[in-house]
């Protein structure tokens, strides 16, 4: 099995097999091979893995990629074991790891595994309450969460983990609690527990108890209550506070795609993500709709736009350079690598100095609907809340057209209230036609 350095003169230059097939192996990238028969030559993924049943400890695996040439270059083979960014932005897991954490051996005891891939495990197997697959997004983010805040526990095997003691427990909590806030301490912990819940169920011989457990027993009152967060623009003439004109005025300082991205999620109380990554073939400009496919509850989101979210657009469409997105990156190179903005709450306070998150203009549409203007049905369908009543499920046949009147009314109200008793603000084109 020779090995050499790929290059494709090099793979070219390799001659077909005269019987059977010869593989070479890249010096490279470990585990790419090619495997070169009588007509045909075929990239090949070959890596050991653990197996304790086996007598060295290892047992190896192979996969083929693909046909060199005819449905894979060079670069496409490399990319595939070690990993890649895709057109969207996503990270994409390369075949290596894959193999890596593939699913365990049905008759293993789970005695060799670790926390980290009992958790890669969890979220390829199982799904939500609902039966449906979580988004690829979320499991990520709770991957993350869960790594930082329980980053010495990782590379624990089950019985490892089963030996941990509830001091042990109630210190880290207390630790994660004082360092990274109650909320965090709370939702790492819960979700690191689902997991090993799962784990008691799938190697009961390996993980006896979820040593977690101690943290939801009525008896040990150390989580904080979980508190929902109000925070929104407040308008109330009676205490003389007007929290949109400050917003207006600080969001001047932003880059004009991150400006106007703050603003739609403000108009339209669209989600963080689901601003941040639209694209212009989900806007029917004609139409004055958009449509959103699988959002963050699995829903589509169809509603209309009103006369400031077009405006957003219009001045978008004639800044767009040719990007997908509506709200491209404002720059070039850096770790922002998916090619649109980066709504953060860090931004919004500094250059606002009001304490808010991105999720509280979504809060402020909301609040606007149903408090202001009393359209709570409508307002809950146009941020794409899902109406579990009887009435909800079985009798509400609202299409688009009726959400129209509510969408425009919570949008002129904003718009009076961020545009009275102000004068050093930019006022821009199109946005005062509704006040």
């Amino acid at each position: 099995m020779p090995k050499i350095r790929f290059t494709k003169s090099k793979i070219d230059g390799i001659k077909p097999a005269k019987n059977g097939q010869v593989i070479y192996w890249d010096t490279d990238t470990p585990g790419l091979g090619l495997v070169v028969g009588t007509t045909v030559k075929s990239f090949r993924l070959q890596i050991d893995i653990k197996d304790s049943k086996r007598p060295g400890g290892y047992r190896t695996v192979k996969k083929t990629l693909g046909r060199y040439g005819t449905e894979l270059t060079l670069e496409q083979a490399k990319a595939l074991v070690t990993g890649y960014v895709d057109q969207d932005g996503q990270a994409v897991m390369g075949e290596r790891l894959k193999l890596k954490i593939e699913e365990p051996d049905k008759n293993s005891t789970g005695n060799d595994v670790t926390v980290r891939s009992l958790m890669e495990f969890y979220y390829r197997t199982t799904k939500r309450r609902d039966g449906r697959g979580r988004k690829p997004g979320t499991a990520e983010q709770y991957t993350r969460l869960v790594s930082r805040h329980f980053s010495g526990w990782m590379e624990l095997t089950l019985p490892e983990v089963a030996a941990i003691t509830p001091d042990m427990v109630l210190e880290k909590y207390r630790f994660n609690e004082s360092s990274h806030g109650p909320a965090t301490a709370r939702n790492s912990a819960s979700i690191l527990s689902s997991i090993l819940h799962y784990g008691c169920a799938t190697y009961p011989a390996a993980l006896t108890s979820n040593p977690l457990a101690i943290l939801s027993n009525p008896h040990v009152c150390v989580r904080h209550a979980k508190q929902a967060r109000k925070e929104c623009l407040i308008y109330d003439p009676s205490k003389r506070r007007n929290d949109f004109p400050a917003f207006c005025e600080g969001i001047q300082k932003c880059a004009p795609a991150i400006r106007d991205g703050f603003l739609f999620a403000l108009y339209t109380g669209m989600r963080r993500a689901e601003v941040e990554e639209l694209v212009w073939s989900a806007i029917d400009i004609e139409h004055k709709e958009l449509f959103v496919e699988d959002t963050k509850n699995r829903e589509n989101l169809h509603i209309p736009l009103n006369s400031q979210a077009m405006s957003i657009l219009q001045r978008r469409m004639a800044e767009n350079t040719g990007s997908s997105f509506v709200f491209p990156q404002a720059r070039t190179g850096g770790r922002n690598r998916t090619g649109h903005v980066q709504l953060n709450a860090l931004t919004l306070k500094k250059q606002t100095g009001l304490d808010l998150t991105v999720h509280a203009l979504r809060r402020t549409f909301e609040n606007t609907g149903r408090n202001k203007i009393k359209r709570h049905a409508d307002t809950s369908k146009l941020t794409n809340h899902i109406d579990s009543s009887v009435e909800g499920k079985h009798y509400d046949a609202a299409v688009i057209a009726d959400l129209r009147e509510t969408s425009q009314m919570i949008g002129d109200y904003i718009e009076r209230c961020m545009f009275e008793q102000i004068s050093n603000v930019i006022q821009f084109p199109g946005m005062a036609k509704a006040a």
